[in-house]
């Protein structure tokens, strides 16, 4: 790495730290001990967050009848226990990395496929043999901030990545890399080691695109790179999107998981949903 990529790199450092409510939402993201209870509490901490989950649940989408009047009735009721950390979460990431200054940015898609990658690499955990076994919890916030580093270069460099997401001819990750010197999973990883993210949650946003023979020794980053390509797939894949090569002895059974991709992708409309409430003006919908 270059003189010029170390600076790019360092900028990271520029980015406003976490607030406190970031760090309890982080905190709690990857936590499978961490209840509806737990959950309440944080966000009726925090007056803003409490009113966007109020506004979603009683949202005309959700077409709940009557009003929804506190966050744990929220997340009983209409939003369930994922949605409610999942817009936590974005509220969290919308104050600390602004992407407004790039129109190539597509918010939504970003979210879809930080929604489905999440919700791939949990229920993927449990045909997963490798050791140390991932938690459902880890492998979900995994999943979730995959693409922290592709925002966090937006927030940083907003010409630069429009660039990136307007070229109709090179890669996108190529020409991250071309533009910049550093690719969104060097970000990815450096932000959330200094957001004080766990090293395993750390390490699989920064091998999610490496090759998958050589994460035999990480099962949370495989489940992560399998999920991420699943995803990235059924944008433009008609059906069932096929299991990324090689499969180790290490998973289970194929036609057990291809019955666990198919439980996923089948609820696809739904993830889209999500994505639009995650983003900006859906959360404010």
């Amino acid at each position: 790495m270059n003189q010029d990529s170390r600076s790019r790199l360092f900028r990271l450092q520029d980015l406003a730290p976490p607030s406190p409510m970031a760090k309890e939402i982080l905190a709690v993201l990857a936590d499978d001990q961490a209840d509806l209870e737990e959950v309440a509490a944080i966000v009726e901490t925090y007056p803003e967050l409490t009113t966007r989950i109020l506004r979603c649940a009683n949202s005309a989408y959700y077409g709940h009848r009557g009003k929804i009047q506190s966050v744990a009735e929220a997340i009983i009721r209409v939003l369930g226990l994922s949605m409610a950390k999942a817009l936590a979460l974005s509220l969290a990431l919308e104050s600390s990395l602004r992407v407004q200054s790039c129109p190539g940015f597509r918010e939504e898609r970003h979210w879809y496929l930080s929604v489905v990658t999440a919700h791939l690499a949990r229920a993927l955990t449990p045909l997963h043999r490798g050791t140390p076994s991932p938690s459902p919890g880890a492998a979900y916030a995994a999943g979730l901030l995959h693409n922290l580093g592709t925002r966090a270069l937006v927030a940083l460099y907003p010409e630069e990545m429009n660039r990136v997401f307007t070229s109709e001819e090179a890669d996108p990750h190529a020409l991250t890399q071309q533009l910049l010197g550093v690719d969104a999973e060097q970000a990815g990883t450096l932000l959330a080691r200094r957001w004080g993210l766990p090293e395993p949650l750390c390490e699989a946003i920064g091998r999610c695109r490496s090759p998958l023979a050589v994460l035999r020794d990480n099962p949370l980053a495989e489940l992560v790179a399998v999920a991420v390509r699943l995803a990235e797939t059924s944008l433009d894949h008609e059906g069932l999107p096929p299991f990324p090569e090689p499969v180790g002895t290490h998973w289970g059974r194929r036609e057990e998981i291809d019955q666990v991709i198919a439980e996923v992708i089948q609820r696809a409309e739904e993830f889209r949903n999500m994505a639009r409430t995650l983003t900006r003006h859906g959360v404010d919908a």
